[in-house]
């Protein structure tokens, strides 16, 4: 046996190698592909069917960092919480009024169907004027970080939650001096969800500013204008 089956024997007939090790180039572009969709996945987003609206709202309320956070994820469409979270809400806002046969003597039908009424309009066109009101106080590169499906439900998030404390006031008018400060809440619920706009920290604030103000005090005057036009 020469020397160049020695070297043959030697390389490839050893007992547990069972041929030469294929030293061709890694193919990065289809490693990199597979990393990449590994990724991808791990950062898919959560499916919207598989959220409760509502109960969405409810962990934003008690987990708000958390919440905002599976909002974002979820992909949900503002239109989706409108419609079982905030409209729901809305007609019990509305039905709430009606309360006042318990607590009051001297109401009567009309009265309370002009609350009941006005109540509801306050807060449907309520949401409609604070986007508007944003769009016209803040500048154009601050609009299109809020001009997406978060920036949306983030203030109907905002308005489920006083919604649902003015149904509160309304069904326990007993509690009102508790009741009264229920709104901080959701300023500070609104205050944990800001950052994932992701504004410079002087914009941030501004921003936050403004949607508090637009969240509080929208409705309160449109309730105050439709009250002078129907006074009860």
């Amino acid at each position: 046996m020469n020397l160049e089956e020695k070297d043959n024997l030697y390389l490839y007939e050893t007992p547990g190698d069972e041929g030469p090790e294929d030293s061709s180039p890694r193919n990065f572009a289809v490693y990199d592909e597979e990393d990449s969709q590994e990724e991808n996945d791990e950062q898919e987003e959560m499916p919207a069917k598989k959220i409760i609206p509502f109960l969405l709202v409810v962990r934003i309320m008690f987990s708000p960092v958390e919440g905002w956070k599976m909002l974002r994820r979820s992909g949900i469409k503002p239109e989706t919480l409108q419609a079982n979270a905030f409209y729901p809400l809305l007609a019990l806002l509305a039905l709430s009024k009606f309360a006042d046969y318990i607590y009051a003597v001297d109401v009567n039908l009309t009265q309370v169907i002009t609350e009941a009424v006005i109540a509801f309009v306050a807060f449907f066109f309520g949401y409609f004027c604070i986007i508007k009101m944003m769009e016209l106080l803040l500048p154009a590169e601050m609009t299109k970080k809020f001009d997406c499906d978060y920036g949306k439900s983030y203030f109907i998030v905002a308005l489920t939650t006083i919604t649902l404390f003015s149904v509160l006031k309304d069904l326990l008018p007993m509690l009102w001096p508790i009741l009264f400060f229920l709104p901080i809440w959701t300023m500070y619920l609104m205050f944990k969800g800001v950052r994932f706009f992701k504004f410079e920290e002087h914009r941030e604030w501004k921003f936050y500013l403004y949607a508090v103000a637009g969240v509080i005090g929208m409705p309160l005057i449109i309730e105050w204008v439709l009250n002078a036009l129907m006074p009860l």
